[in-house]
């Protein structure tokens, strides 16, 4: 990927942009956190560049909640782990819980990864993306029967709603 990345120019007076471009190059990504969006949610920016991991999005998490989630996966794939569409992982969280990798469809981008795309607007290979979706306090996913109605409020499945 790096061979194909060209870095965006920041714009002089957004210390935003530098703090980006800061953040993926010293930590490996940047999470940008959104947390007036409805629901809330934070996506990582770097992952692919650095590791050839998708990017990750999350929804219906706290900020903290969220980046620490998107970090211990920063921290797989900087060891050579890739999650991919249809993954679930039992091992990221405490007490059983699990997590799920859906694929972000490219129409949804410009909805919720604006940034992102500022980043990589110069590379030749568009990024790909991974909604992680998280269990309810019964171990339920969205998708599942059971699950409880706020969580699947908290978590818009991009892959059923946007093509």
């Amino acid at each position: 990927m790096q061979n194909q990345f060209a870095w965006p120019e920041p714009e002089p007076e957004h210390e935003a942009d530098h703090v980006i471009l800061r953040n993926v190059r010293n930590h490996g990504c940047h999470i940008t956190g959104i947390q007036d969006g409805n629901p809330p949610f934070a996506f990582s920016i770097g992952l692919y560049l650095n590791y050839g991991h998708p990017e990750l999005i999350i929804f219906g998490q706290s900020a903290q909640n969220a980046q620490a989630i998107i970090n211990l996966i920063r921290d797989r794939a900087a060891v050579g782990h890739k999650f991919a569409d249809g993954d679930i992982s039992e091992d990221l969280l405490e007490n059983g819980y699990k997590l799920g990798f859906w694929t972000v469809p490219f129409g949804a981008y410009p909805d919720y990864l604006g940034t992102a795309l500022w980043f990589y607007r110069k590379a030749r290979l568009a990024f790909p993306c991974l909604q992680i979706v998280w269990q309810d306090v019964d171990h339920r996913f969205p998708w599942e029967a059971e699950c409880a109605p706020d969580v699947r409020r908290d978590q818009p499945l991009l892959k059923n709603i946007v093509s």
